[in-house]
């Protein structure tokens, strides 16, 4: 029961992925419901089926292998196709499976109807998103190094193809995107060649609990460098941070769903992943939290200085993946207990505000502050809304990102960069949370509050 039940997740997304074109052709736009409600059954089933998230929950780790290539390795060891469940693979495919939900079922009204002004551009949204979500559920699933970066560089292609689908806005982007998250695909390839020569294992779990790390600091340090280097690149932290912003051109679902539970999450969910083996090496420590911290302040500063909503909330996801980031560095398990809480609080604020600069835009014809009316209240309901998600990405009490908020903040206290160190540290986020509260305050006031009237006849 174990093997079939771990095995069907990504079969059936796999067969979603299938049946697409037939509900394109048959539903147009409104495919994204039942592609939506499948989302929402498989993560329910998930949970129900005891197991799975049942088994995990107990302490069990469900995994089923089988093999893949035979003697290939040099001691004549077999590659193979193995799928792991525990309790972070379980965390990440249910954030994507729920976060995927809500974005499908938006996109059924969202998009244009296929027209011959609109040409099929439905059929390739729900083709490119279907198969991310196979990609990035087979990511946190995998137990096997190939597997795994397979997975990874199928995400980057799909990230591409997703936000080239804008045309010549998004072609920039697009490439920029591609260039960096395959940058960080290579030095995920060169970490796990090494970290298979030094174990004599393919298996990512076998990798990871293995002795051997503490036997050759500067193999392990060099190991923890290109892991944080592979998981800076997906999660657009500094110095791959500069695709994200550009990737703004693909359409507000994409923008979504990739930015706020799919990519960006692959990277924290790969620093998660080792963050177990890293947690004490120098190297680790020192590269997530300088540069978590240092992206979370500058991203915030230039979140503050955009007029543009999307663009604000593009720099505003920059800015919180670097406090997730430093905190996955400090290492401590209640820093990762934070680091987790906040993952979650994070796909549910930034996913909620880029699907309401959609409404605005749609409505207002415009998601530049400089040209909105004051919408309040023509639109009370999106207004609320709004003012929660952004409320909680604020940490303003009692969201749950007030409560992850806090919890990162006691992780620094017990940061491994000395006396001096937690002081820079705990300063910058201190100066961080402002300018997050700031720039949270900018999204509503300027979306909502400020502005001429709409009945106004002045330009």
């Amino acid at each position: 029961m174990t093997l079939t039940s771990l095995v069907l997740i990504p079969v059936i997304l796999t067969v979603a992925l299938i049946l697409v074109p037939v509900l394109v052709r048959l539903l147009d736009r409104d495919a994204g419901w039942p592609l939506a409600a499948l989302f929402t059954a498989l993560a329910v089933w998930i949970i129900a089926d005891p197991d799975l998230a049942a088994g995990v929950i107990d302490g069990r780790t469900v995994s089923w292998s089988t093999t893949w290539l035979p003697d290939v390795l040099p001691d004549g060891g077999d590659v193979s196709l193995s799928l792991r469940l525990d309790g972070l693979s379980l965390f990440f495919v249910l954030l994507a499976l729920v976060i995927g939900a809500a974005v499908f079922a938006y996109s059924a009204r969202y998009l244009h109807r296929t027209t011959a002004e609109h040409g099929d551009g439905v059929m390739s949204f729900y083709v490119l998103m279907s198969a991310f979500m196979v990609s990035v559920v087979l990511l946190f699933l995998a137990d096997d190094v190939a597997v795994l970066f397979i997975a990874w560089e199928l995400v980057s292609l799909a990230s591409f193809f997703l936000i080239a689908r804008a045309g010549r806005t998004g072609e920039p982007g697009a490439m920029r995107t591609l260039l960096l998250t395959f940058t960080g695909g290579l030095s995920l390839l060169v970490a796990l060649g090494i970290a298979v020569a030094t174990t004599g294992t393919t298996s990512l779990s076998g990798i990871i609990a293995s002795d051997v790390w503490g036997e050759d600091a500067v193999r392990t340090g060099i190991v923890a460098a290109l892991i944080a280097l592979a998981g800076f690149s997906k999660a657009a932290q500094f110095p791959f941070h500069a695709w994200l912003p550009e990737a703004m051109a693909a359409i507000t679902p994409v923008s979504a769903f990739l930015h706020a539970a799919a990519v960006v999450k692959a990277g924290i969910y790969l620093l998660m992943r080792f963050s177990g083996v890293f947690h004490e090496v120098t190297v680790w420590n020192l590269m997530l939290i300088i540069s978590g911290m240092f992206t979370a302040f500058f991203a915030a500063v230039f979140a503050m200085q955009k007029a543009d909503l999307k663009k604000l909330t593009a720099y505003s996801t920059v800015s919180q993946l670097g406090w997730i980031v430093a905190t996955i560095g400090v290492g401590t398990p209640v820093a990762l207990a934070a680091a987790v809480v906040h993952t979650a609080a994070h796909a549910l604020f930034k996913s909620s505000l880029f699907m309401i600069i959609g409404v605005i835009d749609h409505q207002a014809g415009s998601r530049d502050i400089r040209d909105l009316g004051v919408l309040w209240r023509k639109m009370p309901w999106t207004f609320t809304g709004a003012v929660v998600a952004a409320a909680c990405m604020a940490g303003i009490p009692p969201t749950l990102g007030f409560v992850s908020k806090e919890g990162m903040l006691a992780a620094f206290e017990e940061a491994p960069v000395g006396t001096a160190g937690q002081i820079v540290l705990l300063t910058a986020a201190g100066i961080g949370a402002v300018a997050t509260l700031l720039y949270s305050a900018k999204y509503v006031l300027g979306a909502f509050v400020d502005g001429r009237p709409l009945d106004s006849d002045n330009p």
